[in-house]
């Protein structure tokens, strides 16, 4: 069946926005970008101006790349453009009120019967994709490919949906208060989801309670009707006073029996879920990394359950998921050895979580080593994050540390190196013996290249 799709003349109606005549009853595009890297053939392509770049200076590549519609500011359009062009007053404000309005008239007029939206510190991606995994095979789910989870992100995401899906799986991302409360207006959740808080970007929160309140944002939907939480966040579950919480001990989806495995000579994750009222715990096997994983896995299936589904069906959906690159792939290597790809980010939380797991495999000391990048965005207490996991590298045989912040931290000692870049990380991997690698660091660093090089795709 072909997806539904208003025009040019209906979408951009929505905002009183002109469409040059010729184009008006073409069907909008199926793809949204605002980065000329990512345009699709057929796509639309949105020239935003930011701090550091200006996206008209890249319509040209956009066209290129086969952009088939672009999207400036007022007087920017250039001329003898060959695809159509639509300029507004403010395009990334304007495309969002755009996106705001295309929901409703979804809901209203389309079979758009939930709107899901998943927010907190860490696993929003992850619990996304798992997400995917658990509806996509039930429902006509739209969801980003990518972490799409700013203003625009959501946006992109939204114009891009068919008129026909059943539901829309977004992600919301903030560094600062107002932020949530901002996309929960525009686009406000049926079921909202908040996995973790966690001392994460206290730049612009400030403190931990100030994270707290923000993620707390995405619970004043005007549509709200479910509301999942991490049941083992003493914060969260202190400031909850309604939904289901997810987690181990006395949670309404309990996690238990969480432990991992090696299989075939790969670590490997297995837990079991139950629902409170029923109490019949069901098995979850997925080949994903460390015992942390069963929480985003967990949440997937929770929701998945209330939405109709029993845990049984979404056990077996997961039993198949793969985590995205950087977060959490276990890949082998040749001779037998693995790498662990945890290296899109790092933070206090994921980092200690990561260790615990990797520090507690069924390996020897001497088989384990760990690349290790700093965390980033910590505010003035950043030193003492990274001291306080000091004793969790003791149970790694040799440890690779990038960036100043852990030089400034921890002091040297044996099986410890610190390195200044991901280069000089692989350098010091090809000089020791190990088994096992754990890359995790913050994305910046680009630890990505040392799993890509060390699999043989070859650096970024």
């Amino acid at each position: 069946m072909m997806e539904q799709r208003l025009t040019l003349g209906e979408m951009f109606g929505l905002i009183g926005a002109d469409v040059p005549d010729e184009v008006r009853n073409q069907p909008f595009p199926r793809h949204v970008a605002t980065d000329n890297r990512y345009v699709e053939p057929g796509g639309a392509f949105v020239a935003l101006e930011g701090e550091r770049t200006d996206g008209h200076r890249f319509i040209q590549q956009a066209v290129e790349s086969g952009a088939g519609l672009i999207v400036v500011r007022c007087g920017k359009c250039p001329d003898g453009l060959t695809v159509p062009c639509v300029e507004l007053d403010e395009p990334e404000k304007d495309l969002a009120q755009m996106a705001s309005a295309y929901l409703e008239r979804a809901r209203g007029t389309g079979e758009l019967r939930e709107v899901i939206a998943i927010t907190g510190s860490v696993g929003k991606t992850t619990t996304r994709e798992a997400l995917r995994c658990v509806l996509r095979g039930r429902f006509r789910l739209h969801s980003p490919e990518r972490s799409l989870n700013t203003r625009i992100g959501c946006t992109a995401t939204i114009l891009a949906m068919p008129l026909d899906a059943e539901l829309l799986l977004l992600e919301f991302g903030a560094n600062k208060p107002g932020e949530i409360a901002e996309l929960t207006d525009l686009f406000p959740p049926d079921s909202a989801l908040i996995t973790e808080v966690a001392p994460v970007h206290l730049e612009g929160f400030g403190t931990v309670e100030g994270v707290l309140a923000g993620k707390m944002e995405i619970t004043g939907s005007r549509r709200l009707r479910r509301f999942l939480y991490n049941g083992n966040n003493p914060l969260l579950r202190g400031t909850a006073r309604r939904g289901w919480s997810v987690g181990t001990g006395d949670a309404d989806f309990q996690i238990r029996d969480t432990r991992f495995e090696m299989r075939a000579g790969l670590p490997a994750l297995a837990f079991r879920l139950s629902r409170k009222e029923e109490d019949v715990p069901v098995e979850f096997h997925a080949g994903v990394w460390g015992t942390h994983m069963a929480r985003p896995l967990a949440f997937a299936a929770a929701l998945g359950n209330l939405l109709g589904l029993s845990l049984e069906e979404c056990a077996e959906a997961l039993r198949d998921f793969q985590a995205l690159p950087g977060r959490g792939r276990v890949l082998p290597l040749k001779g037998g050895r693995f790498v662990v790809d945890d290296a899109y980010n790092a933070n206090p939380l994921s980092m200690r979580a990561s260790l615990e797991t990797f520090a507690a495999l069924p390996m020897s000391g001497v088989e384990k080593a760990a690349a290790l990048g700093e965390m980033r965005e910590l505010g003035p207490d950043a030193a003492r994050y990274h001291h306080e996991l000091e004793p969790l590298l003791e149970a790694v045989g040799n440890v690779i540390l990038i960036g100043g912040l852990w030089r400034e931290s921890l002091t040297d000692r044996p099986g410890r190196f610190f390195a200044g870049d991901w280069k000089e990380a692989l350098e010091l991997l090809k000089r020791i013996e190990w088994r096992g690698l754990l890359a995790k660091g913050s994305n910046s660093l680009g630890l990505q290249n040392v799993v890509r090089t060390l699999c043989g795709e070859g650096a970024l």
